[in-house]
């Protein structure tokens, strides 16, 4: 009876503002479509024949770590994908393609620089799709993470109310204690 009263409060909560769940599976699915053109085009790199053009060695690591990024954002746009109301599989996915972005700008500048300047304009148009993906994911996390609160204030309300009930109820008699066998 008491949990009666809290799942309307809680179906209102979720009507907010937080976009449907069908729509970010298609932003999952872009996400991972998206991850797997850049990391097609960051497999074409050679960052060793970089440092022997006089690159700095820096390029070896930031192109290896470039390349797992985008490996790892495929795995959570499929976590995405499955979970998408998740706040903790919502936010990790944001900021892997956040550090994504932070390194893949340095990596083709280095590609424009020691390798195919046609190939850095390719990587920059597949980041830039990622940068549009990844407003619109920033955007539900702060959704998602609001409208999680909002739950969690309902649930909280709820029990100190339960407690309030509960706590204002007189005691249950104590159970009289049987007699002693007659011998």
């Amino acid at each position: 009876m008491v949990l009666l009263g809290f799942w309307p409060a809680l179906a209102e909560a979720q009507t907010g503002g937080v976009a449907p769940e069908w729509e970010i599976r298609e932003l999952a699915a872009k996400l991972e479509k998206n991850a797997g053109v850049v990391g097609g085009l960051l497999a074409q790199l050679k960052p060793a024949e970089w440092v022997s053009q006089g690159a700095p060695a820096a390029y070896l690591e930031q192109v290896k770590q470039t390349r797992q990024f985008a490996s790892d954002l495929i795995l959570q746009a499929q976590a995405l994908g499955r979970e998408p109301g998740k706040l903790s599989v919502t936010l990790d996915t944001f900021l892997r393609l956040d550090h994504l972005h932070s390194l893949i700008e340095s990596v083709i500048a280095g590609t424009r620089n020691y390798q195919n300047a046609a190939l850095a304009e390719l990587m920059a148009s597949a980041e830039g799709q990622n940068l549009a993906a990844r407003e619109q994911l920033k955007e539900y996390t702060r959704q998602l993470a609001v409208e999680r609160e909002k739950e969690w204030e309902i649930a909280n309300q709820e029990a100190q109310r339960c407690r309030t009930v509960l706590s204002k109820r007189p005691p249950a008699p104590a159970p009289k204690k049987a007699a002693p066998p007659k011998p």
